[in-house]
């Protein structure tokens, strides 16, 4: 037995060399040549290629507050850009105790960055980071260097209105900045984020800061001196902050009544956002006699071009200036007091309440100080929320919780992303080579990785959809997961017709080592109006009628909690078999076979697997039975060879991926749009 191993393992060695050799030859012959002129039948890539049109990513995000001190129990969301820019969200998952989120993720090849975005108080919303040697490092938050006076400064308006207190620079950060900073800590930012949760209606989150006998201004009963802090924007407007005065008991009836507003912040944006601020940037905005209140202005984008100007609103702290016809929507500012910590939490929301705002009041938000702080008067001012509500009690709070009243669940975790598809393309003639038109199945494919407050995996939930057989084969449609059968507790889901599979208690598949899945055993079962047996194919031929198939909605769920990296990314480790034969499995490049396939095929035909080596279903030229695109693919038409549709494919491959990795999108040039199946 010993000795018959040796000498398959020599074999195997041996078939190995053989293919190298092969491979360099083609290679020489295609070297200099045109690779747009290339055909299907002279195409070889190189061993190393794999044909991914994915890249792994390793990603690492630390939370910290302006102390450089870890902030745990934040949400952090990866998306493929900025929402602006209709980015979708791929993984999400929570801060842990060192402040740190991580996770390894397959993303497009042609994403050279991602958006890191998170709705926390304190950090910036959306920040885009370039991947680097396939990691994504990123820092929110910390330390924010000690201000310097930039020694110039302008201060430009558009109104003889707005009264300066200093100069301030081109990002409208001022020049006459307290230093050192204020401190914000971890406790205090989870506080605020409870007080304040973004894209939480206040109105109805927290109803006693909108009680008719509260007061928005700083009611002062003696002289003190007072400061604002800036803590946090969330909003996409370059926001002002002003403060206007009057004696206790007269307030402005109309906003002509006010003969001036002091601008504190010209531009309270943070840096990297549209301005230079940073949390715990704190201005002395005066000191105040006994009997005057301070009301607060917010000019919604009003700092434009490096001048303060009207914006689109001012919205103001007596709320009876602001534009809203009905007395419940002309609220804008809240102002809480923090009796612990001696501060005064200042809100605003930057939208007109009757025209679309969220209602959050969190688009600008400061804190004040007062010293002596006895100088102003608390008595209709509500004190702040500082309890997370966490319905589930699962350790995420319900602003960051995508399940709140389910606390095995906490966050979505979308492949490719939130709402598209990828596809799955095969030929089935494999061990022989067929016409590479990668249509003989077609299967689009949508995961939902579901995982818990420890940031595992708790549940799987696919959708599954066959768009085309370019073949006469009944062949079926199954996937792998590394980890063994009996951690799975349930699948469901499937679509079995044909009495074929033996499937275990829990649904997977019996007979394997590792979690196998068959999501279907006959494709042609899929469609809903299927094409009478003797004809050949279906959604391949344009003269044929199109037909619907169904969408599979597969269900996995583990008996205990897994990390992302135990499992992988989908599609995992997909596969076909075919004809109706179990055992005749096509897998991508370099896919291991599952324990139920004909391992004697290897080798046989154009198949130059050494499964020794690790290398499966590819041809000597390095060619591929399967692909898997990261975004939907518009498939060929029968019997047209893949490069005929798509003319950056070839050229792709030629250069090992390094060009043209976005070779399946519709870009100029890349298409020969009579070659692709489309209706």
């Amino acid at each position: 037995m010993k000795n018959r191993f040796h000498f398959s393992l020599f074999l195997f060695q041996a078939a190995a060399l053989m293919a190298i050799i092969s491979f360099q030859s083609c290679r020489k012959e295609i070297i200099g040549q045109d690779p747009a002129k290339i055909s299907m039948a002279d195409f070889s890539v190189d061993q190393s290629f794999t044909f991914k049109t994915s890249n792994d990513v390793d990603i690492k995000i630390q939370m910290l507050d302006n102390t450089g001190g870890p902030v745990k129990g934040m949400r952090v969301d990866i998306l493929t850009d900025l929402s602006e820019n209709n980015g979708q969200a791929i993984v999400s998952g929570i801060t842990d105790e060192n402040g740190i989120f991580t996770c390894n993720y397959k993303i497009p090849a042609y994403l050279k960055s991602l958006v890191v975005s998170t709705n926390a108080i304190g950090f910036i919303h959306e920040q885009s980071i370039n991947v680097e040697n396939g990691k994504l490092d990123c820092t929110l938050g910390g330390r924010p260097p000690a201000f310097k006076s930039s020694g110039v400064g302008v201060f430009k308006s558009t109104s003889s209105l707005f009264v300066p207190l200093g100069t301030y620079n081109n990002n409208g950060v001022p020049n006459y900045l307290i230093s050192p900073n204020d401190v914000i800590d971890a406790t205090m930012v989870q506080d605020i984020n409870a007080t304040l949760p973004e894209y939480i209606a206040l109105p109805n989150s927290h109803p006693q800061y909108f009680a008719s006998s509260l007061s928005q201004n700083m009611v002062l009963t003696e002289a003190c001196d007072v400061w604002v802090t800036f803590v946090h924007e969330g909003a996409g407007y370059r926001n002002v902050l002003g403060f206007y005065t009057f004696q206790t008991g007269n307030p402005p009836a109309t906003p002509a009544d006010i003969d001036s507003i002091h601008i504190i912040f010209p531009n309270a944006s943070f840096n990297g956002s549209g301005g230079g601020l940073y949390a715990g940037n704190k201005v002395h905005i005066g000191v105040f006699g006994p009997g005057t209140e301070i009301g607060w202005a917010l000019i919604a984008d009003g700092f434009r071009n490096g001048t303060i100007t009207a914006g689109y609103n001012v919205f103001y702290s007596n709320m009876q200036l602001n534009p809203e016809s009905s007395a419940t929507k002309k609220q804008h500012t809240i102002l809480c007091n923090d009796i612990g910590r001696g501060k005064f939490l200042l809100g605003f929301e930057d939208l007109r309440r009757d025209a679309g705002s969220d209602n959050d009041f969190n688009d600008a938000v400061f804190y004040v100080t007062a010293n002596p702080i006895q100088a102003v008067d608390p008595t209709r001012m509500p004190l702040p929320n500082y309890t997370q509500i966490d319905s589930d009690g699962d350790g995420v709070s319900d602003v960051f919780d995508d399940y709140p009243s389910d606390a095995s669940k906490a966050f979505n975790n979308y492949y490719p992303s939130k709402n598209h598809y990828g596809t799955l393309a095969f030929e089935d003639l494999w061990p022989s080579k067929g016409d590479y038109d990668f249509n003989d199945m077609v299967v689009d494919y949508y995961f939902n990785q579901i995982t818990n407050g420890q940031n595992k995996v708790v549940k799987i939930d696919g959708k599954c959809v066959v768009r085309a057989l370019g073949a006469g084969y009944k062949s079926g449609f199954g996937f792998q997961l590394p980890v063994i059968p009996s951690s799975i507790a349930s699948y469901t889901g499937h679509s079995l017709s044909e009495n074929m599979i033996n499937l275990s208690s829990n649904g997977t598949e019996a007979g394997q080592s590792k979690a196998t899945f068959i999501a279907f055993d006959n494709g042609y079962q899929l469609f809903k109006a299927q094409k009478s047996s003797e004809v050949f194919g279906i959604n391949t031929n344009q003269a044929d009628p199109y037909h619907n198939p169904d969408t599979l909605n597969l269900n996995i769920t583990f008996t205990s909690p897994v990390l992302l990296s135990q499992i992988g990314t989908p599609p995992y480790n997909p596969f076909i078999f075919v004809n109706l034969n179990r055992s005749h499995e096509v897998h991508l490049v370099n896919d291991p076979p599952t324990d139920l396939a004909d391992m004697s095929l290897f080798g046989t035909g154009q198949d130059n697997s050494v499964p020794a080596a690790g290398r499966y279903y590819v041809t000597r030229q390095n060619l591929p039975w399967g692909l898997n695109t990261v975004d939907r693919f518009d498939y060929p038409v029968e019997k047209t060879p893949v490069n005929d549709g798509f003319t950056k494919f070839i050229p792709w491959g030629v250069s090992g991926g390094s060009d043209f990795f976005d070779w399946f999108q519709d870009k100029s040039g890349y298409r020969n749009t009579q070659y692709i199946y489309h209706k």
